[in-house]
């Protein structure tokens, strides 16, 4: 009798084991929604913590970008273009990809022009309130619906590119190199990066899914090249 109570025991206490174990799992590998996690520290530069809503404005930039070539692409289904998978990759990861990346770049070029104690001029001033200008114009309308912070909030953050943009243009002209060789896709740009300290959140960030955050998408009619009505 004491043998089978027991293994009731143990079968009872395995069972709930695994039944933490899968809920653990499911819920580490399930999706975040950004902004649920607009406070959370998605990546450090040089130990500055860079926090999840810094990357709106990158966010509003790409999924635009992106949604403006899937009108070309497939306008009654722009999924489509989103599910696009060009040389191994998806067009949704690259994208996401890239806003990681610019994040990054114009972060650590803003440190250098602060540390630097530069300024816009009047000049500069007036073509960042005309690129501001030209970037509410392009938003789309259900971007500025579902935009995950404020408005003022999306200006600091281009006044502050605006920023990265002059220390880039000072640096790119002190080394003898071309401006574009330090964007964020640049050579000289990844060479100068490596000396830098930016450690990135993976965890965190492999649970945000780019391309809704911003924008309502239904279901692709393609999935890795098949056609959804055919297969049906």
């Amino acid at each position: 009798m004491k043998k089978k109570i027991i293994r009731f025991m143990v079968v009872g206490a395995l069972c709930a084991l695994f039944l933490v174990l899968g809920f653990w799992s499911w819920n580490n590998s399930r999706d975040v929604e950004y902004r649920d996690c607009l406070d959370k520290v998605i990546f450090t530069a040089n130990g500055q913590e860079v926090q999840m809503k810094e990357l709106a404005f990158y966010i509003l930039y790409e999924e635009r970008e992106v949604e403006s070539q899937a009108m070309v692409y497939n306008p009654q289904n722009t999924k489509d273009y989103w599910n696009l998978h060009i040389d191994g990759v998806f067009m949704q990861v690259q994208a996401k990809d890239t806003i990681l990346q610019m994040a990054i770049h114009d972060k650590l070029f803003y440190q250098k022009a602060v540390e630097e104690d530069m300024t816009l001029d009047a000049d500069e001033e007036q073509l960042l309130r005309n690129v501001i200008s030209d970037f509410w114009m392009d938003l789309l309308d259900e971007q500025m619906e579902k935009m995950p912070v404020s408005e003022e909030y999306i200006m600091e953050a281009m006044r502050q590119i605006a920023l990265a943009e002059k220390y880039q243009a000072k640096l790119a002209e002190k080394e003898g190199k071309a401006y574009a060789s330090y964007n964020w896709d640049g050579y000289e740009y990844g060479l100068w990066k490596e000396k830098q300290d930016v450690d990135i959140n993976e965890k965190l960030w492999e649970k945000i899914v780019v391309g809704d955050i911003t924008l309502d998408h239904g279901a692709p009619n393609y999935m890795n090249g098949h056609n959804k009505k055919e297969d049906e």
